[in-house]
């Protein structure tokens, strides 16, 4: 069975871990650092400090996070100087993407945060479609790198002799090969460098990528690792700022924990707060009170298309949390009450009505296999949806988690006073 781990905050700021393998809450030992909002996902955890600043929390493993940088060096052939970096005008950049488009010299790579460092340094890539090229210096090459200081006008040069890793064309973009051919006027390497993630097991703060955000974040929801198995490790991550409005983080998976970039979605209104499932459920709160569900999300499209408008469970009472799973939609009113949608799968994200449960709660949350976690607004205590199965996703009673936390004196089963505080918490498996 895998291992389990709920992540909470408490009123302080706090950060806390409970594992299945454990037998109390522990403390996130990092700098002094408080929290607003936590979301977790199997391979990290996101959170909103009190600074306002976004953090990455990536658990450690046996695998390392490696992302490969490239460029493409471009030469064309003349015949004065051979194959040389002296391109047309009409040609691509001397140092580019593969389609050429890009400028993109060796020292213009930088490293995304200081939560990267750089393995090594530029190399050649030697192989090409899966075979190597042609590399080094032959004997007969070596004796002409001898000569070339007494024939300076013999029509060879170094960058005749020295073949490592070029591929060859006829022109500027075309089909290239490795083997040199006499009507090759063109030829191209590829460099590569490697840079590796190393801000394991502690809170790293994500920077802005050139994002101008108008206000700091409210809330955050992580999810999306069922919607597709490529790119590997892909999240979908969601926020809200204070002003209510949502933003999509691009171009989160296992090479890029950290993202790319901030953008906008537009909205039908102002949004409190939103919850993202680990499929392609995501709802979120109105200020009025009514929900909204995210429609149109796919792997190709993994932010959707559009907005659908559910009215609150009460008429009377509008709604103030969501929590949503794979199957499962939860709600909190403003009146503490607790309300699950029943109907609700991949196609049809909206369901087709509620149902009023026992118990009054001031947040709720869906972690993995739709298992349900809540604080009591009476003890604000963290509680278990008991019962929860495939073919009864809404459970059956509540029960209350007694365990203490890291550094409380008393570790006795009466030690539910350590919970009566407690703010925040996202849970998922590791």
């Amino acid at each position: 069975m895998p291992v389990s781990l709920l992540w909470a905050v408490d009123v302080y700021g706090r950060v806390y871990g409970l594992s299945t393998a454990g037998q109390q809450w522990d403390q996130c030992r990092d700098a002094q650092m408080e929290f607003k909002r936590v979301t977790a996902a199997q391979q990290c955890c996101w959170g909103i400090a009190c600074d306002n600043n976004i953090y990455l929390n990536v658990h450690a493993s046996d695998l390392s996070i490696r992302y490969q940088e490239e460029t493409y060096e471009n030469q064309r052939w003349n015949p004065v100087d051979g194959f040389s970096e002296r391109l047309l005008p009409s040609d691509r950049w001397q140092w580019s993407d593969v389609t050429g488009l890009q400028h993109q010299p060796l020292d213009s790579f930088q490293l995304p945060s200081s939560s990267w460092e750089w393995e090594g340094d530029w190399y050649v890539d030697e192989n090409f479609e899966g075979e190597p090229t042609e590399k080094g210096v032959s004997l007969k090459n070596a004796c002409l790198l001898q000569l070339l200081p007494f024939f300076p006008f013999s029509g060879v040069t170094c960058s005749d002799v020295c073949f490592q890793g070029w591929t060859y064309a006829i022109d500027f973009p075309a089909t290239y090969t490795k083997d040199k051919k006499w009507n090759s006027c063109v030829r191209r390497r590829r460099w590569l460098r490697y840079r590796k993630y190393k801000a394991m097991d502690t809170w790293a703060k994500i920077p802005s990528q050139h994002t101008t955000l108008p206000d700091p974040f409210s809330d955050i929801s992580c999810g999306g690792w069922e919607i597709s198995e490529e790119p590997r490790g892909r999240l979908c991550l969601w926020a809200v700022s204070l002003q209510g409005k949502v933003w999509f983080r691009e171009g989160i998976y296992h090479h890029n924990p950290e993202g790319a970039s901030w953008e906008e979605v537009l909205l039908p209104g102002e949004v409190v707060q939103i919850s993202c499932g680990p499929a392609d459920l995501v709802w979120a709160v109105l200020w009025e009170g009514q929900l909204i569900v995210r429609e149109g999300i796919s792997r190709d499209c993994p932010k959707g298309a559009s907005w659908a408008i559910v009215e609150s469970p009460s008429s009377d009472v509008g709604a103030t949390h969501v929590a949503v799973g794979n199957n499962v939609v939860w709600v909190v009113t403003k009146d503490n009450k607790v309300w699950f949608r029943r109907g609700v799968n991949s196609h049809n994200p909206c369901g087709s009505g509620w149902i009023s449960m026992v118990g009054e709660m001031i947040m709720i949350n869906v972690g993995q296999n739709d298992q349900v976690w809540a604080i009591s607004s009476e003890d604000r205590a963290v509680y278990f949806r008991q019962g929860v199965t495939s073919s009864e996703l809404s459970g059956k009673t509540w029960k209350a988690i007694t365990v203490p936390r890291d550094g409380d004196r008393s570790h006795s089963s009466a030690s539910a006073n350590s919970l009566q505080r407690w703010m925040r918490l996202r849970g998922h498996t590791l």
